[in-house]
């Protein structure tokens, strides 16, 4: 969701998080923050210490900003958080916000403008005494933007949360209408297309669920797992050649991410009953990960599903490498949800000793 910064400020210039149900195939399952420090000139404020106090038990995890002002914390606990800014070299720690709440597989995304870190909670965005008539102007206008960035973001947080409940009450025409309108309200955040793209995926939508994956993927470029999800309602909508072409993108843009890129082209193809090209899918995938009882799984339901039949005896000959294929998936999980199956497979074809 999106959140309005509260506490002794009243405004930061803008507020984002990322939901990690909008992108599961990438997510890593964190629970922490992210984002970046603008100092009072505009510019990354460098190597400002952000803080994260448990406000349960007082326990504190610190990190610098970088070069350009970012910072990111991914391992956190499951807790409520305060959060303050140092300026670099020392001094006393400002409070930007209470009760930040770290979730599960999510990953909180906020700017912090220390240009209205100085305004009062009681001064109603009175400028700092101390200001030239025209400094106080300039900051008069950073506030008013910073306020009604943070309305635009309550709008949305409260847009977000009726879609989460649609979504887990499986009313995915509703949750889709939700997003709707948040992206009609704002048209920067690549999250608010990636909720769009799920929900319309629920939905069976899936061409219209595409196009909200590439506007997220135009927002944010670097995201394989983006394209990885894009692939799979391509998929969904009969759109092979495309679909194959975006996992192939993810696996080139991210290596990290290739496993699942190739994994999912497999499941596509098989799904669509092509059953050498599957059989590719996981060969490669099986070059990355020698370990994946799936797709030693599911490579040898490929080579099944192309075996032929003798004319004469009426016999399965399935293709070399089929019952060795399954006996590795049964090999590397014997009490995994395929091994019954893979089981059963192979007494088809006889090779079940």
């Amino acid at each position: 969701m999106l959140t309005n910064v509260k506490g002794k400020l009243t405004g930061l210039a803008v507020a984002a998080i990322m939901l990690a149900g909008a992108s599961a195939l990438s997510a890593q399952m964190s629970r922490g923050f992210r984002g970046n420090v603008v100092g009072v000139d505009g510019k990354p404020l460098v190597k400002a210490v952000v803080t994260f106090v448990n406000v349960e038990n007082n326990a504190k995890y610190t990190i610098k900003t970088d070069k350009k002002g970012n910072f990111a914390y991914y391992t956190l606990p499951l807790a409520t958080f305060d959060v303050t800014v140092t300026p670099p070299g020392g001094g006393e720690p400002v409070l930007i916000q209470k009760g930040l709440k770290s979730e599960f597989g999510t990953t909180v995304r906020f700017t912090i403008n220390m240009a209205l870190v100085e305004q009062q909670a009681a001064g109603e965005g009175a400028p700092p005494p101390g200001m030239t008539k025209e400094q106080a102007a300039d900051y008069a206008k950073k506030v008013a933007a910073a306020n009604a960035a943070n309305a635009k973001v309550g709008q949305l947080n409260t847009l977000l949360k009726q879609n989460k409940e649609f979504v887990a009450a499986k009313q995915y025409d509703k949750a889709v209408a939700v997003m709707q309108q948040a992206v009609a309200i704002d048209q920067t955040h690549d999250v608010l297309y990636a909720n769009l793209a799920e929900d319309l995926d629920h939905a069976k939508h899936y061409n219209q669920s595409a196009a909200a994956y590439q506007k997220a993927i135009a927002l944010k470029p670097t995201d394989a797992g983006y394209v990885i999800n894009l692939g799979t309602v391509l998929s969904k909508a009969g759109k092979i050649d495309e679909a194959n072409a975006a996992f192939a993108k993810a696996a080139a843009m991210d290596p990290t991410q290739a496993k699942t890129a190739m994994y999912n082209m497999g499941v596509v193809l098989l799904n669509q009953g092509n059953m050498a090209g599957a059989e590719a899918a996981f060969t490669k995938l099986l070059t990355l990960d020698p370990t994946n009882a799936d797709a030693w799984y599911y490579k040898g339901i490929c080579l099944l599903g192309q075996a032929k039949t003798d004319p004469k005896t009426q016999k399965l000959i399935p293709p070399p490498g089929t019952a060795e294929a399954l006996k590795q998936s049964i090999k590397l999980a014997p009490n995994g949800p395929n091994a019954k199956n893979a089981q059963a497979a192979l007494q088809t074809i006889g090779g079940g000793n």
